[in-house]
């Protein structure tokens, strides 16, 4: 489905189905920060207590962490979106 990290490519290879209308425009970043988001301030909120370090130990070490989840997350929840949007044919 990608040719890059985020760049998809104009047909399937093996079924030759166009990806062009399944865009996703700006839904995958908002739901990958949604959902990590609320992961990291969870998290931050759960272990703040049980680290006793500096603020700039804690900024570093959870803005990494965002950093690091959101790239992570973004390919997959595109394809996740282009699919929903295929499955409920809203691109017709």
């Amino acid at each position: 489905m990608f040719a890059g990290y985020l760049s998809v490519r104009e047909a399937c290879a093996v079924c030759k189905m166009a990806f062009e209308p399944l865009r996703s425009d700006d839904a995958p970043p908002y739901f990958t920060l949604f959902i990590v988001g609320h992961l990291v301030v969870s998290l931050y909120l759960l272990l703040w207590p049980y680290m006793p370090f500096p603020d700039w130990v804690h900024a570093l070490i959870w803005c990494s962490l965002t950093l690091v989840l959101s790239l992570a997350l973004l390919p997959f929840i595109k394809g996740g979106v282009m699919a929903v949007i295929f499955r409920t044919k809203a691109s017709q």
